[in-house]
């Protein structure tokens, strides 16, 4: 049996607008860019994103020219089929860095609280996640 111990707790982001609270399971994946350079990118966790997506005009910190330049792909959405472009990168969470695909996509609308969605591929194997709602928080292990 998966010992089901964590050994980080994420909070949930929380702000209060006209309309109400807004909760966010915000985390923050550092970006290696090809120069060695990180760079932190405050992502929304994404059980429902099969790779770590990011805006297209992100595409400067991948090292590429363009943000159409890598490999097409349709993706589905929340709002439909769309097309992103993959690429490999590094990324870092919780100090265990991974190679692993990452979508550009244009249709990810500019927001102040987060450029992207953290995905499944590459990255959730590497770990172990709890949700627990009631306490807005992530737990996660290192040794999943």
């Amino acid at each position: 049996m998966p010992d089901r111990s964590f050994e980080h707790a994420v909070q949930f982001y929380e702000q209060q607008t006209p309309t109400g609270p807004i909760v966010l399971p915000l985390v923050t994946v550092g970006l290696v860019q090809p120069n060695g350079t990180r760079v932190d990118l405050s992502l929304i966790f994404d059980t429902g994103a099969s790779v770590t997506t990011l805006r297209a005009d992100l595409y400067p910190l991948l090292g590429i020219p363009a943000w159409n330049v890598g490999q097409a792909q349709a993706t589905s959405t929340a709002n439909g089929v769309a097309q992103c472009y993959l690429y490999q990168a590094t990324l870092e969470f919780l100090g265990k860095a991974v190679v692993c695909p990452v979508a550009l996509i244009d249709t990810l609308p500019p927001n102040p609280l987060y450029v992207g969605l953290f995905g499944r591929a590459g990255m959730f194997e590497q770990f172990g996640f709890g949700f627990w709602e009631s306490s807005k928080e992530l737990d996660v292990t290192l040794n999943p």
